[in-house]
Parts: C-alpha cells; sequence; structure tokens
C-alpha cells in the first residue's frame, strides 16, 4: 500500500514539501543516535496510516504536521532514555515486554496446521472434542424459591408420581426439550439446573432442581452420550488449542533464548 501511493504525484509533492520544510528550519542534524532522519518510507507510513483512517491523502500542511508530531515524538522518546525515565518504570517495562512476546509469536500467530496435526490433537483427548451429551426432559415450574415452595414441592411431586396431573406456574420456558445440548439448557434454566440433571435418575419425576428463575420438579427421560468427535467437527476448536500451544512454545523458547545470555543472580533478604 506504502509502495502505491509513494507513486502517485501528489505523494511526491508532499515528500518533496516536507524536504523543504526541514531544510528551511536552518538546523543541521546532528549524527548518531541524535540524527532524527525523515525520509521517504518514514512519510509514506505517515500516508498510509492517515489513508488508511481516512480514505484520502492528507494535504501539505497535514502532512507537515505529521512530520513535526513524529520529530516531536522521537525528541521526547530520545531524551527520555537519555535522563533514564524509563529505569524503574513498571509500565514502560510490561510495555516493552508485551511489544518483545508479540515479536516471538507473530509466525506462531499465523501459522495454519495440518489435517493430521489436528487428528492428532483431537485424538490425545477425545472427550474434550466431542459434542455434548444430550438430554431431553420436561419440567414443571414451581415459583421462586422459597420455604412455601418447597413444602408445595413435596405434595406436588407425590402427585406427579402418582399419576395425578399439577398446575405450573407461568414462566417463560418451555414444559419440555428434547435432544437439548448442556449449553443450551444452561442458556435457559442455568448452570445450577443444568448439572443437577446430570444425576437425576431416567422415568421419574424428582425435585425441587432450582434454576435462575427458582424451583421445578423434573423428569428427564432420555439422555444420548456424546458422539465420536470428528475432524470436521471439531476442527476449529483443534485449531485454536494448537495455534494457543504453539504461541505458547514460541514465547517460551524465545525467553529461554534471551534469558540464555545473561546471568541473574537472586540475593534474597534473611
Amino acid at each position: 500500500m506504502a509502495r502505491a501511493l509513494l507513486k502517485e504525484p501528489l505523494v511526491h509533492f508532499l515528500i518533496a514539501g516536507a524536504a523543504v520544510f526541514w531544510l528551511l528550519s536552518g538546523r543541521a542534524p546532528d549524527l548518531g543516535e541524535r540524527r532524527i532522519v525523515v525520509d521517504k518510507a518514514v512519510v509514506g507510513a505517515m500516508v498510509e496510516r492517515f489513508y488508511g483512517s481516512f480514505r484520502r491523502l492528507p494535504s501539505p500542511d497535514e502532512t507537515d504536521g505529521m512530520i513535526r508530531d513524529y520529530v516531536a515524538d522521537q525528541v521526547y522518546y530520545r531524551e527520555a532514555l537519555r535522563l533514564g525515565l524509563d529505569q524503574g518504570d513498571e509500565v514502560v517495562v510490561r510495555r516493552m515486554r508485551r511489544k518483545l512476546e508479540s515479536l516471538a509469536v507473530a509466525d506462531a500467530e499465523t501459522a495454519e496446521p495440518g489435517d493430521a496435526q489436528l487428528q492428532a490433537l483431537i485424538d490425545t483427548d477425545p472427550a474434550r472434542y466431542a459434542d455434548d451429551p444430550r438430554t431431553s426432559f420436561e419440567q414443571v415450574y414451581l415459583g421462586a424459591d422459597s420455604p412455601e415452595s418447597r413444602a408445595k414441592a413435596n405434595v406436588q411431586l407425590a402427585g406427579l408420581r402418582g399419576g395425578k396431573p399439577v398446575s405450573a406456574q407461568p414462566a417463560p420456558l418451555p414444559a419440555k426439550l428434547a435432544n437439548a445440548s448442556a449449553s443450551d439448557i444452561s442458556g435457559l434454566f442455568g448452570d445450577e439446573f443444568t448439572l443437577a440433571l446430570r444425576n437425576l435418575p431416567l422415568g421419574q419425576w424428582q425435585g425441587p432442581v432450582a434454576s435462575g428463575l427458582g424451583l421445578h420438579l423434573v423428569r428427564v427421560s432420555g439422555r444420548a452420550a456424546p458422539t465420536k468427535p470428528s475432524l470436521t467437527m471439531a476442527r476449529q476448536r483443534a485449531t485454536n488449542d494448537w495455534r494457543a500451544t504453539a504461541i505458547a512454545k514460541a514465547q517460551a523458547e524465545a525467553y529461554q533464548k534471551m534469558l540464555g545470555g545473561y546471568d541473574v543472580a537472586i540475593d534474597l533478604p534473611k
């Protein structure tokens, strides 16, 4: 993008204007670390960022302003380093660490695993990549959790087990669910209710079971075991896990390589 923009006549004019701006400033650059160079690459990057934000090329005045800001940034940054203002600053230390970590894992973040690598990952822990078990059940909502509701639950539970119909409290919840996944059930009834379903026997009314809305009487009519994971089904999750492992490995290896160049002395207080 930057190369394409630098071919534009207007960009050439802007860069030439920037050069004139610095020539007219009357300040000869120092050598070494105190020399601040504003060349085509620097200006091109500025123009590219500006174009990416505003979808147009900057005017000469806008380019001059960006150059002045760049020079000011460099001056302040270098003077701060010269004065040692970065020393002992946890924010600076952490930011520099994050930048180095980002450089270390850049390749791992964009790497793509092959099918064989993903299948091997799935085979090492098939339960992790298996589809959720499915549960079929029906429920009767008793209302908010209270001593009165719990006392009423015992009476209604006996009635249901004896084949007598009972009246449920109105609630924005389905009376029955068939082959519902754990995530679907949790989305409607909450995690506590979903976990309780796993321990209920089949075919018998049980309760009260608490949910995010209150108390329920529940009868589980069926459970389907999780299916064996396939590469097609688990590809995205396995890819995410593979990449996370690759990133962690790249980061650890880069750190150990850098650490090897240092002599670390730890003097603990006695």
